[in-house]
């Protein structure tokens, strides 16, 4: 189970990555060169790997210790994801849309992998 679930945060953290370039690499086309999009991108990218990471944490708990209730766990990734998307919001120097994007990137990566596996 602890090896399953730190594979499937790698190949997030590599898709993060690559995601993030290609989704850079796009907004060339729409949008001047500057560094409030990568930056947006980092800070998304950031939370939702942190966020990952205390799923994983409060998973591991539940399965190992029987803690089936982790509110304050919830309570703390949300948290994170807020602070990341108000830094969006009120920096003008950070791309807002640049930060809710990670936060889409699990659904996409963990998609296309299960689409692979069948």
């Amino acid at each position: 189970m602890r090896e399953d679930l730190r594979h499937e945060l790698q190949v997030a953290a590599v898709g993060t990555v690559l995601l993030d370039f290609l989704v850079w690499i796009g907004s060339l086309f729409v949008m001047p060169l500057n560094w409030a999009f990568p930056l947006g991108l980092l800070i998304g990218s950031a939370g939702i790997l942190l966020n990952l990471v205390l799923l994983r944490k409060s998973i591991l708990n539940a399965v190992y210790h029987g803690k089936t209730r982790d509110f304050q766990g919830y309570l703390f990734r949300v948290a994170i994801a807020s602070a990341a998307i108000a830094s969006g919001l009120i920096c003008n120097s950070v791309n807002a849309v640049a930060v809710v994007l990670p936060f889409l990137y699990p659904k996409i990566i963990f998609g296309f992998l299960a689409v692979r596996k069948k």
